[in-house]
């Protein structure tokens, strides 16, 4: 056997290679070289920062932190240090560069090892610049990322441990930046953060804010300065943060160290120091912005009931309890002398007008400091009582209401009332003695508060005689007279005042001019004139019939159309007649020996007409109707439409081209058509149905000849006149344009518009300059910027025009009835809005997709355009939704290419968030709709659904119902709200499959049934979603099969049931029961009028009686129309005329009960 033996290896003196070593691996290699780097950096002699992470990711430093548990502070200090440097320098002036690097070392600093080091500095034992180190570099964490890092570092921070309290109390006044102001800063980068989600999370972290109030009488003036900034921005004046965390965070103890910087001496280590200044060695303009920072904040936190800790009075007796709170902090120590000082008096003044209840108890703790003596403190106090007492006399009216709802009978009511009409049983005795004193002056003090007092009584004796809200307590005055006289001797103890106070109470108080200057809440106000117009002819059904009926003739009479040619010349009347009867039925049919008698006299009737009748809107309409007459192709005699837009037969005088001319060439038909005021002559003639009637005559026109129509009526005075509305007038208008569209005279021909600037309305007025008449043509003065039209749109209205999508708009054609569809008018209309749309989001160039920099995207969703183009998906008409489905389209593929503009120092992803933040959830839910609406049956939304409704064929491929057009809208809007409750429950919706089923409402069962602490949110928008999305029988038959009746019904019957959904119900059944099948279908499933039985009768709320009242109307209506009688109607009758006797008229006009039309 041969053994293999292994020659030996032979080296050679080759020198080995020298590995590629970076220059800041020695520096950054252990502490002691990182002390030495750190001094370079602070030099400022070169950026070796930009080297470093041009060469380096920092990786090396976390291995710092993670190794060598036990580091000394110098050395934990030294590497935290550069760590938090180097994150800030990549989050300010390289984030362009190293945005990532930033980022992935802040997110190394959460991890385990790194964030012991960090919590580790901030231990007493540790040197304050460890301390330091630590906070600033946590501190920059939280600004790299405050949603993601930031609430991580959040939910790893206990405040309450004994670590973070000394921290906030380590100081050092030599330092400018000690370790209690960069504890300050670390808290104030969580609230500067501008995410509610992350400032709730630090509120509802315990301890966190008291940390900041405890220590900050004693703070340096910025540092304070930066607290009460942060305490009024961020929480008080933030509308995510509930009143609920407001009373957690603002307790009786931390409103009391806030109370004490009203007399704040500045830094000092501590309170006896600072208390023991001189005004000498205080800085007094530092002190008087604390000061006033400070009232900024206490004032609407005492004395708002909006974004304050003020609560509203349930009841009398318990109005005191329920802000008990506000009334301990006016007893803290540092409100002791209020009266002393112009901001606390204020203040106190200000929080018992919020909260009168706690007068008294406020009062009768000053009683011991009033004992009477001419001393200065004694007249100043008193002045501060006659300052309360005053203070009422603007708002008494509001209080005595107040009192009168919140009192279960007149004694509370009396008793309230003399509180700030009488001396209160704490001051009684002591005015008493200051009548008996010998000092003038201290007498005169009492004098003025009597006259004060009695001022308000005559305040309140004037309201009580005048007012009619004391019937609905079934009381009058006189009994409460006599009262306020019983109680009169326990509160005026002085004889002279006594008989004043008496006399006033026995006189009679009619003047209501004395209540002029009476502060009254504005809804209240609004409320009152509404109930004041509308109670009037409220009585009953039978009169509010009659007076509509009778309101009805009168008007006829007075301006009817026939009463209106019965004023015009004679020979023109029987010709105008005709004229009016077929503009209001185009089928008329019209005789020869008519059509003759019109040809004769039209050469004398449409000069006329048009020069001395054109104030008349229904002779401007016969006038079109005329056009259209003589323009018809089966008309013998008249105007026949020349070939290739030729100008028509002038066989007939005046001929179109005539009366075109008439029209450009008049002043007064430019100012109707952009509803301009008139001469003072026709000044009350109204504008609207004139401007309407005038364009339904240049609409005729324009159907016989385009091309003339285009040449004396510039296109862009169309555009001025038009609203993009759904009203009859801008229906004509879109019509108008559409034809001249048609003739070669497109928009985007006007000299200065493009597909991409395209604006209309009164907006055409800052670009163009309009002559004296239509005929003059406007002239540019001003360029249009791409996408200008996005600031013409009104996001609100588009918003609604989107929830209320007008499904039944057909797309515009040649010849259509505008007249025929009633539409909301106060709606835009999709017909012009969408192609819009897709010429906005198109482009001739075809790179001009990859490369969206001309398209506002984002100001394209922020401004509800998008949630418009996904309302237009549940029309009914298949041209409509094929327009939307291509601006969706082309919406998707501009935000999947879209990128953010590049901004020096800050970092791409932060760009990202901060230009377009919801640019990947927008591309996922639109996804979802794209998957929803899927083209087969067997693909993930199901396909399309039944083409048969009730008997009836409607157009419902691959159409949204308005439920789900709805939801996906609302899905739009939520994404701007993250900390609405609706935003987690949409999310799980769209996360739990690829597709919404569009043959059942999204997750009804699972939000109706909610198991969350705010599971009434959640139940109240699904039924209100249901209510405000019903519109036909489609989405009746969607909700049946999800089963929404049955539950709601049933939810309405429970118990615990809120009065708030109960309502969003009785809204569903109302919406319901105007489609007169969805009627007859809830009686045959639910046996809907035995619960209408059950529950229309035993209620007493009044919005309940009133959606009642409507269901049982609509109801009937729906069975009195049907061919056949059924016994239902009978019983309906039967629960109308019940209902009726329970709530009898009387109730009816007080409680102003009435049918819900909308």
């Amino acid at each position: 056997m041969v053994k293999n033996y292994k020659i030996p290896s032979v080296e050679f003196d080759v020198p080995p290679k020298r590995r590629k070593t970076s220059r800041f691996s020695e520096l950054t290699s252990d502490p002691t070289s990182l002390a030495f780097f750190l001094k370079k950096i602070e030099a400022e002699e070169e950026d070796i920062i930009k080297e470093y992470l041009s060469e380096s990711s920092g990786e090396e430093l976390l291995l710092l932190l993670e190794t060598g548990y036990e580091r000394k502070s110098n050395e934990l200090a030294v590497i935290l240090k550069v760590l938090a440097t180097i994150i800030v320098r990549a989050r300010t002036d390289l984030t362009d560069l190293f945005a990532d690097t930033g980022r992935r070392l802040a997110e190394g600093v959460l991890e385990d090892a790194p964030l012991a080091a960090c919590l580790r500095a901030l231990k007493p034992q540790s040197s304050a610049e460890a301390a330091k180190a630590s906070l600033q570099l946590l501190a920059a964490v939280v600004s790299t990322d405050p949603v993601f890092l930031g609430r991580g570092l959040v939910r790893s921070v206990d405040f309450e441990h004994p670590d973070w309290v000394q921290v906030s109390r380590r100081r050092n006044i030599k330092d400018p930046t000690d370790v209690r102001t960069c504890f300050i800063n670390f808290i104030a980068s969580f609230l500067v953060s501008n995410n509610n989600l992350l400032i709730r999370e630090l509120l509802e972290s315990k301890n966190s804010i008291a940390l900041l109030i405890s220590e900050c009488f004693t703070d340096k003036p910025q540092n304070v300065l930066l607290i009460l900034t942060l305490l009024r921005t961020s929480i008080c004046e933030n509308a995510t943060v509930s009143k609920t965390i407001k009373m957690r965070i603002f307790t009786r103890a931390a409103l009391k160290q806030l109370a004490y910087l009203y007399a704040y001496r500045g830094e000092a280590l501590s309170k006896k120091v600072a208390l023991s200044r001189s005004d000498a060695e205080v800085d007094a303009h530092s002190v008087e912005l604390v000061r006033q920072a400070l009232h900024r904040l206490l004032l609407p936190l005492t004395s708002s009931p909006l974004i304050g800790l003020v609560f509203r009075e349930r009841a009398y007796l318990e109005g005191g309890k329920q802000n008990e709170h506000l009334l301990s902090f006016l007893f803290s120590p540092p409100m002791d002398s209020a009266f002393t000082d112009e901001m606390r008096r204020e203040l106190v003044a200000n929080c018992l007008l919020a909260c009168p209840a706690l007068l008294p108890a406020y009062l009768t703790h000053w009683t011991a400091s009033m004992v009477p003596r001419d001393s200065e403190n004694w007249h100043n106090l008193m002045a501060f009582v006659n300052q309360l007492f005053f203070m009422f006399q603007n708002h008494l009216v509001n209080r005595v209401s107040q009192l009168l709802e919140l009192s279960q009978d007149m004694a509370q009511f009396v008793q309230g009332v003399s509180d700030i009409c009488l001396p209160p049983l704490g001051i009684a005795e002591v005015l008493h003695s200051a009548f008996q004193h010998e000092s003038k002056s201290v007498t005169k003090a009492a004098n003025t508060i009597c006259r004060t007092l009695r001022q308000n009584l005559v305040l309140f004796l004037t309201w009580l005689h005048t007012t009619e809200e004391l019937k609905t307590k079934g009381a009058t005055p006189k009994p409460i007279i006599q009262s306020i006289s019983k109680i009169l001797l326990e509160r005026v103890l002085v004889d002279k005042w006594l008989q004043r106070f008496s006399k006033t109470l026995q006189k009679e108080h009619t003047d209501v001019s004395l209540l002029k200057d009476q502060i009254l809440p504005p809804t209240e106000e609004q409320e009152e004139e509404e109930e004041e117009v509308e109670g009037k002819d409220e009585e009953s059904e039978g009169l509010r019939s009659l007076i509509s009926t009778s309101f009805f003739v009168d008007s006829k009479k007075v301006s009817s159309p026939e009463a209106v040619i019965a004023t015009l010349s004679k020979k023109f009347q029987s010709r105008l007649l005709m004229l009016h009867k077929l503009s209001q039925n185009p089928e008329t049919e019209v005789t020869e020996r008519e059509l003759v008698k019109l040809l004769k006299i039209w050469p004398q009737l449409a000069p006329t007409c048009l020069k001395t009748y054109w104030h008349h809107a229904v002779v401007l309409n016969c006038m079109a109707a005329a056009v259209r007459l003589l323009s018809r192709s089966t008309s013998k005699s008249g105007w026949v439409e020349g070939e290739k837009n030729e100008c028509v037969s002038e066989k007939i005088s005046p001929c179109p081209k005539h009366l075109l001319k008439l029209i450009s060439t008049n002043r007064v038909f430019k100012l109707i058509l952009l509803e301009k005021p008139l001469n003072e002559e026709f000044a009350t003639v109204p504008l609207t149905p004139l401007k309407t009637a005038l364009v339904n005559l240049l609409l005729a026109l324009a159907e016989v000849d385009p091309k003339t129509t285009a040449a004396e009526i510039p296109l862009l005075s169309i555009l001025a006149a038009y609203r993009s509305s759904l009203s009859v007038c801008d229906r004509f208008l879109l019509q108008l344009i559409y034809i001249l569209d048609l003739g070669g005279y497109s928009i985007s021909s006007i000299w200065g518009m493009s597909t991409q600037s395209v604006i209309w309305g009164d907006r055409l007025a800052d670009h163009y300059r309009f002559g004296e008449t239509l005929g003059e043509a406007p002239q540019l003065w001003r360029e249009l910027n791409p996408g200008a039209f996005l600031n013409v749109l009104d996001k609100d209205k588009l918003l609604s025009s989107a929830l209320s999508f007008p499904v039944t708009r057909r797309c515009l054609a040649r010849s259509m009835n505008v007249e025929g569809v009633n539409l909301d008018h106060n709606h835009y209309d999709p017909c012009f809005l969408l192609p819009l749309f897709l010429q906005y989001l198109s482009s001739d160039e075809a790179q001009e997709e990859l490369q969206p920099s001309r398209v506002d995207i984002r100001g394209f969703y922020t401004r509800n355009c998008l949630a418009f183009v996904v309302g237009a998906l549940s029309s009914y008409s298949r041209n409509i939704r094929g327009l939307a489905k291509s601006v969706i389209a082309q919406f998707r593929l501009l935000s999947e290419a879209w990128k953010p503009t590049k901004t020096p120092s800050i970092p791409m992803s932060v760009a990202v968030m901060k230009q377009f933040p919801e640019r990947v959830q927008l591309n996922f839910m639109l996804d979802t709709l794209r998957n929803s609406l899927s083209t087969k049956a067997g693909e993930l939304g199901g396909g399309p659904r039944r083409a048969v409704l009730f008997g009836s064929r409607a157009d419902t491929s691959f159409r949204l119902s308005r439920v789900h057009a709805n939801f996906f809208i609302h899905s739009l809007g939520m994404l701007t709200k993250p900390e609405h409750r609706m935003y987690e429950v949409f999310w799980n919706t769209y996360m739990a499959k690829p597709a919404i089923d569009l043959g059942t409402v999204p997750d009804f069962i699972r939000i109706m049934y909610s198991v969350h602490k705010d599971f009434r949110v959640e139940r109240q928008w699904m039924v209100k979603l249901c209510a405000d999305s019903l519109n036909d029988t489609s989405d009746y038959l969607l909700l049946e099969k999800s089963r929404v009746y049955k539950y709601c019904l049933l939810l309405y019957a429970d118990p615990g049931v809120d009065t708030t959904t109960q309502i969003q119900i009785l809204r569903l059944l109302t919406a319901t029961t105007r489609i007169p099948r969805a009627c007859h279908a809830l009686t045959r499933f639910h046996a809907f009028p035995l619960w209408l039985f059950r529950h229309a009768l035993s209620t007493t709320h009044s919005p309940s009686l009133c959606y009642f009242f409507t269901i049982i109307s609509q109801m009937i209506a729906a069975f009195e129309e049907t061919k056949e009688a059924s016994p239902c109607l009978s019983m309906l009758r039967l629960l109308d005329t019940t209902f009726r006797k329970m709530h009898d008229e009387s109730t009816f006009t007080k409680r102003r009960i009435k049918r819900i039309t909308a």
